[in-house]
């Protein structure tokens, strides 16, 4: 009987860091793969409250930048399209493989989300959550539908608990290289974040691990059992690796000239292309 080998994946272990960083940060790896083909999986967090948004969204329109400024909410631009999140409380993640990397050659976008949005719900389930894919919940749910609020909108292969959405994920593809990013929230702060946007949210329609599972959640005991998912579910073996010098360099170099400039972050202009 033939054994498959198990892929190794670089992992770039938790850290937080500010918004422009992070950001920085996945943009960079898009390029790292481009040169070593070495798939990568980084778990990470948000040293400060911020909101991300996407990459075609209007944000004078939909977020109240005076609130944000007040507040000392930073505002960066994803590389990935979708709507606003509110980045606090999260265990987030990022991913960037090729198509070869996950078995999924000749599948069409949804069906790499369904690949990869397995291990999420094995994940969940490895903390006795049912989740399932929202195409799967019995609510009924329009697809598709444009949110200023990324949680607020629904596509067939978002995570769904007890008919509310969790979490989200987004892809930027460039040829055959798949990115993904997504975040598990940890817990809601509705309240906090409402005056941060112009339009009126549906906040019922998302939930979080804490009014999940009624109880406090720390980070640590979350980031054992998601890694432990992606690496069962995608037969993985990670070899552990943080940044370099050299790639901090790289990504310092990507803030510089993209991830401060308001022509990016506000209007979607980058200068640099």
């Amino acid at each position: 009987m033939r054994h498959l080998k198990t892929k190794e994946w670089r992992l770039i272990p938790y850290e937080k860091y500010p918004c422009l960083e992070n950001m920085a940060i996945d943009e960079y790896l898009i390029k790292y793969y481009e040169k070593t083909s070495i798939p990568v999986l980084r778990i990470y967090g948000w040293s400060n409250i911020s909101i991300s948004v996407g990459k075609f969204q209007d944000v004078l329109n939909d977020i109240n930048i005076e609130e944000c400024t007040k507040d000392d909410v930073f505002i960066v631009r994803r590389i990935t399209g979708g709507g606003a999140i509110v980045h606090n409380e999260e265990l987030t993640y990022s991913i960037v493989c090729s198509d070869s990397d996950i078995d999924c050659k000749n599948l069409s976008v949804k069906e790499t989300y369904e690949k990869l949005n397995t291990f999420i719900l094995n994940f969940y389930k490895s903390l006795c959550i049912k989740a399932m894919f929202a195409k799967d919940s019995s609510k009924k749910i329009r697809f598709s539908e444009a949110s200023a609020f990324c949680f607020s909108a629904n596509e067939e292969y978002d995570i769904m608990i007890r008919g509310k959405k969790i979490g989200g994920n987004a892809q930027f593809r460039k040829k055959n290289i798949i990115f993904q990013h997504g975040s598990i929230p940890v817990q809601n702060s509705n309240e906090k974040i409402k005056k941060f946007f112009n339009k009126k949210i549906n906040f019922n329609n998302f939930t979080s691990l804490q009014e999940i599972l009624k109880r406090k959640i720390e980070l640590d005991e979350i980031k054992d059992s998601f890694l432990n998912a992606f690496k069962t579910t995608l037969k993985v073996k990670f070899n552990e690796e943080k940044l370099s010098q050299k790639e901090r360099d790289c990504v310092d170099k990507l803030i510089l000239n993209k991830y401060s400039s308001d022509d990016w972050n506000i209007k979607g202009i980058n200068n640099n292309e």
